[in-house]
C-alpha cells in the first residue's frame, strides 16, 4: 500500500506517509479491488491524469475511500455534464477541492448550484464560473452560512441584494468570513479612516478582497505608510484608497515603497514630487516598474523631453506597444509627409 501511494499515485515517499497518517483507514484497504481502481477512475475517468490525481490525494487522502459508483461517477458527471464545465473544468475544480467527490449530487451539489444560479441571479454560467473560482462553496450550508453572508453585505454594508452579489462573485471567499468578526470590524476601520459609510462601502465593493486581510497587519500599516512615510496626511492617504483600493493588497517593502523610490530616484522627482505623482495618480502602484513605469519614462523622454514627469507617468497607465507607440508613429509619419 505504501508503495502505490508513493509510486504508483505519484505521492513520493514523504507524501505517502502524510497521506497515511492524514487518513488512517488507507492502510485497511485493498490495493487490487479499492486503491488502484479508484486512483485509476480519478486518472482516467475524471481526466485528472497523474499529476492532478496525486495533487487531488495529497490535499485530500480520504478521496481514496469514496466509492467510485456511489459518489466519485455521479459528482464527476455533474460537472461535467449539468453543470456545463467539460472534462478539463470539472478536474480543475476536483483537483482544488477533491472534498467535492465526496458530496452527494442530489443533496448537496445540485442545491447550491440551484441558489447560485437563481437565488443570486448568477445563472448557469455564472454559477459554474463562480464553483470554478471557489469549488468549497459546494459544502457550504446555504440556510446557514451563504444566505446570511448575503444578507449581511445587503444590510450591514447597505449595499442591497445586487451589491452584495457583486461583491461576492468579485471575491467568492467572501463566503467564508464571519459577518461580526471580520466584515463589520472592516466597514467600521475604514468608516473611522475618513471614508465615511458610503466611502467605505465603494472601497469594499471596488476591491472586496479587502476583506480578507487583517486590519492589523495588513490595512492599517499601509495607511500608516501613505500618511506618515510618504507625507500625504491622513486626508491625504484616505483619498489614495479611496481612489485606488487595490493599495491596501499591496506589500509595502516589495511594491509600494519600490515604485516610490523609482520616482523619487530614477525619474527624478524627489520625495516630495514622487508623493504629490502618487497621491495624482494612484493606480501607478498597480504597475510594474520594470514592463510599464520605466520603459514608459524612456520612451516619452526620447520623443517628448519637454513632457512632465507628471504627465509622463500619468501616460504609464496607458499601452506603450498599443496605444503610445502607434500613435506616436502616426504622428511622425503625418509630419513627415508635411
Amino acid at each position: 500500500m505504501f508503495r502505490f501511494l508513493a509510486d504508483e499515485a505519484g505521492l513520493g515517499r514523504a507524501g505517502a506517509l502524510k497521506a497515511m497518517d492524514g487518513y488512517a483507514p488507507l492502510a485497511k484497504y485493498s490495493v487490487e479491488r479499492k486503491l488502484a481502481p479508484r486512483h485509476k477512475f480519478l486518472v482516467e475517468g475524471a481526466g485528472l491524469g497523474r499529476k492532478m490525481a496525486a495533487k487531488a490525494i495529497a490535499r485530500l487522502p480520504k478521496v481514496l475511500g469514496y466509492s467510485v459508483r456511489k459518489n466519485v461517477a455521479p459528482a464527476v458527471r455533474y460537472l461535467v455534464e449539468e453543470l456545463g464545465l467539460g472534462r478539463d473544468g470539472a478536474a480543475k475544480v476536483i483537483t482544488m477541492f477533491p472534498r467535492v467527490l465526496g458530496l452527494s449530487v442530489e443533496y448537496n451539489i445540485a442545491p447550491k448550484v440551484r441558489y447560485l444560479e437563481e437565488e443570486l441571479g448568477l445563472g448557469r454560467d455564472g454559477a459554474a464560473k463562480f464553483i470554478t473560482k471557489f469549488p468549497s462553496v459546494l459544502s457550504l450550508s446555504v440556510e446557514y452560512n451563504i444566505e446570511p453572508k448575503v444578507r449581511g453585505l445587503a444590510q450591514e454594508l447597505g449595499l442591497g441584494r445586487d451589491g452584495a452579489v457583486t461583491v461576492i462573485t468579485k471575491c467568492p471567499q467572501v463566503l467564508g468570513y464571519s459577518v461580526d468578526d471580520n466584515i463589520v470590524p472592516k466597514v467600521r476601520y475604514l468608516e473611522e479612516l475618513g471614508l465615511g459609510r458610503d466611502g467605505a462601502v465603494t472601497v469594499i465593493t471596488k476591491y472586496p478582497s479587502v476583506l480578507r486581510f487583517s486590519i492589523e497587519q495588513n490595512l492599517a500599516p499601509k495607511v500608516i505608510y501613505l500618511e506618515e512615510e510618504l507625507g500625504l496626511g491622513r486626508d491625504g492617504a484616505v483619498k489614495v484608497v479611496a481612489r485606488c483600493p487595490q493599495v491596501l493588497g499591496m506589500s509595502v517593502e516589495e511594491n509600494i515603497a519600490p515604485k516610490v523610490k523609482f520616482l523619487a530616484e530614477e525619474a527624478g522627482a524627489g520625495r516630495e514630487g514622487a508623493a504629490e505623482i502618487i497621491f495624482a495618480c494612484p493606480a501607478l502602484l498597480r504597475l510594474s516598474i520594470e514592463r510599464k513605469l520605466r520603459p514608459t519614462l524612456h520612451f516619452v523622454e526620447d520623443n517628448f523631453p519637454d513632457t512632465s514627469l507628471a504627465v509622463t507617468m500619468h501616460l504609464a497607465t496607458c499601452s506603450l506597444a498599443g496605444r503610445l507607440m502607434p500613435r506616436v508613429r502616426l504622428l511622425q509619419r503625418w509630419g513627415s509627409a508635411g
